[in-house]
């Protein structure tokens, strides 16, 4: 058997797929897309919507484009080697988790292939209630040498005995490719699996480091050896009457079609199929959509705001006796059709009800609600905002009133945008963030400039947060921006100082929330700030390729920041902060635009919720 790897690779490699858009612009050799797969070269595939399928054959121009993009998109063409060999292991993968999955042996291990212990026995308890338990491994077992078949078997076993469906997956975000004349490789992977009965969920997640070696017999990568970096088992136990309902163990239940009446199902690509791109939707911030959440009828329950897409009305949900949410914004004067991108419930005018701020591209508006039934909403004042991508509200100045923050991604109103060449990891190109003080009977006052916070305010704002994190009774805001480092603003008796980077707190990556609360009970607020992990952004940007091809006065290690994931910023006595993502185990969340802390198993520790994800094309490839 010859285990001299080949030096070149055939296949079309997405190369930055996720690590945003930035990196498409930082390595000139790579592109943003990859052409689409072909099943076979000779044939285009063509969806009808009215008859399932249509073949034609392919012109001779066709074929030969279809060639010509291949080899452009031939990661070894431009000597990105490791991509060539992340694209042949990740085939292989898939092959070893279809093979666990079903509980069968592997075909893609070598005849000598070895682990460590992949499901150590001892096991420690971190967490348990009535219906969880979770179980962690914190250092490697000692074990070395053992079959791997058999490792492999004693890791799934559990999923299988739990029965119902087994998933299981990989994902790679660091390759080390064979040098010119070696066999040696290898790649670390993360490890998830799930098994799912009426009865019990069992979760495992490992992180791996995997040795291969090329197989010229079967022109294949095969795995030598694994292993684990950690290991963790999550146990989720059925209550007997979702059991017997067959309904699986759930910590959430999805009531959305039972309690609400009226809902459009349709998403961003189905209803702006026409005009939605990708590229379009991240630059220009417009159709980040969030919603609102306040008791707009004074019943004691929160209502849900919820703004659309351009040409939708917004709807507003009031909570009904049942639990059932009634739609009524036709009726209460909140039905913009204007593309609306934040909006935001607060009592501006201190009479014991909330009014809504909405954002719409065109304009901000106060509406008062002027009854508290949450049906008579009164539009009262327009700011000369547009393109908002965030709203805090807050007391800044201790006068009783709430003053109001907002962000704005983009600088101009209209097609312009901020293009990502002029924002890679310190941008400041965005649009001008304002604070306005509020002076009462829905007066505002722009004071930006007098209270200091002008400061770093053109940077790519996405979300703000108030809160008093020094405990000095006066509250200070955090400001999350994409492309570069956050803002800190401390609040000294209305003015503000922005501190971020000498309180470690300025976090340069992908900003896209800020959620605070006291992760450890000391009494001082501690702070989750949302970012991007991309496995192919690690992966890249490890390479010594990358910096050989990055665009002069660019930083190979901030640039890598940006794809590490979220930060968990722990105070210490309100003075600084100290970055304990990793060993929180909170840093990969996937692409990720929202945090939130809340205790929601009410055992008296904050739990942390995850909002990820991207805009989801026709096909699994698209984002």
């Amino acid at each position: 058997m010859n285990m001299t790897p080949p030096t070149r690779g055939g296949k079309t490699r997405r190369m930055l797929r996720d690590l945003g858009c930035i990196l498409v612009l930082l390595v000139s050799s790579c592109s943003e897309k990859s052409p689409e797969k072909a099943q076979n070269k000779q044939t285009q595939l063509e969806k009808n919507s009215n008859t399932p399928f249509t073949f034609r054959v392919a012109s001779n121009r066709e074929q030969q484009e279809f060639e010509q993009r291949e080899r452009e998109f031939d990661p070894t063409n431009d000597g990105w080697n490791s991509e060539a060999f992340h694209g042949e292991t990740t085939a292989q993968l898939k092959v070893l988790a279809e093979s666990l999955s079903v509980d069968t042996p592997p075909s893609i291990l070598s005849p000598s292939a070895s682990a460590t212990v992949l499901r150590p026995e001892n096991l420690t308890t971190i967490f348990e209630n009535e219906g969880m338990k979770v179980l962690r491994a914190f250092s490697p077992a000692p074990a070395k040498g053992l079959p791997l078949t058999g490792q492999l078997q004693d890791l799934t076993r559990p999923l299988h005995e739990n029965g119902g469906d087994v998933s299981i997956r990989f994902k790679q975000f660091r390759v080390r490719p064979p040098a010119t004349g070696t066999t040696t490789s290898s790649s670390t992977v993360l490890y998830k699996a799930r098994a799912s009965s009426p009865s019990r969920e069992l979760v495992q997640n490992a992180t791996w480091v995997i040795d291969w070696i090329y197989d010229e017999t079967s022109s294949s990568y095969l795995i030598e050896s694994i292993r684990p970096d950690d290991f963790e088992e999550v146990n989720l136990t059925n209550s007997p009457d979702l059991a017997s309902s067959g309904q699986g163990q759930t910590l959430f239940t999805d009531r959305t079609e039972e309690l609400i009446e009226r809902l459009p199902r349709g998403g961003l690509i189905h209803w702006g199929a026409n005009e939605l791109s990708v590229r379009g939707l991240y630059q220009n911030g417009r159709r980040l959509i969030g919603l609102a959440l306040g008791d707009a009828n004074g019943d004691g329950i929160d209502d849900i705001y919820m703004p659309q897409s351009r040409d939708l009305p917004n709807m507003l949900f009031l909570s009904q006796p049942d639990g059932s949410l009634k739609e009524v914004a036709a009726n209460s004067g909140l039905n913009w059709l204007d593309e609306t991108t934040v909006a935001l419930f607060a009592d501006f005018d201190n009479d014991g009800d909330q009014d809504l701020v909405v954002g719409t591209r065109e304009r901000m508006a106060i509406h008062e609600n002027t009854d508290g039934s949450g049906m008579n909403f009164k539009r009262v004042l327009d700011f000369p905002q547009a393109d908002t991508s965030s709203l805090a509200a807050a007391d800044y100045d201790g006068d009783g009133l709430l003053d109001l923050y907002v962000c704005n991604y983009i600088s101009s109103v209209g097609d312009e945008t901020v293009t990502l060449s002029d924002a890679v990891y310190d941008a400041l190109d965005g649009g001008a963030n304002r604070l306005y003080r509020n002076r009462g009977n829905f007066k505002f006052d722009d004071v930006t400039e007098s209270t200091g916070m002008n400061v770093d305010a053109t940077r790519l704002s996405l979300a703000a947060s108030w809160e008093d994190f020094d405990n000095d009774n006066d509250v200070d805001l955090y400001v999350a921006n994409d492309f570069g480092p956050n803002s800190l603003y401390l609040n000294n008796g209305g003015k503000f100082t922005q501190v971020a980077a000498e309180m470690g707190a300025d976090d340069p990556s992908f900003g896209m929330s800020i959620t605070w609360g006291d992760i450890n009970r000391d009494g001082f607020m501690d702070a989750c700030i949302s970012n991007m992990f991309s496995a192919a952004g690690n992966r890249i940007t490890a390479q010594p390729q990358f910096e050989k091809d990055l665009a002069e006065g660019l930083e190979v290690d901030r640039i890598a920041y940006l794809a590490r994931g979220n930060t968990l910023l722990v105070s210490k006595d309100g003075t600084t902060f100290d970055e304990q993502s990793a060993q929180a185990g909170m840093v990969n969340t996937q692409w990720t635009w929202g945090t939130l802390f809340a205790d929601f198993d009410n055992s008296g520790d904050l739990d942390l919720m995850a909002m990820n994800g991207y805009v989801t094309g026709p096909t699994v490839d698209d984002l």
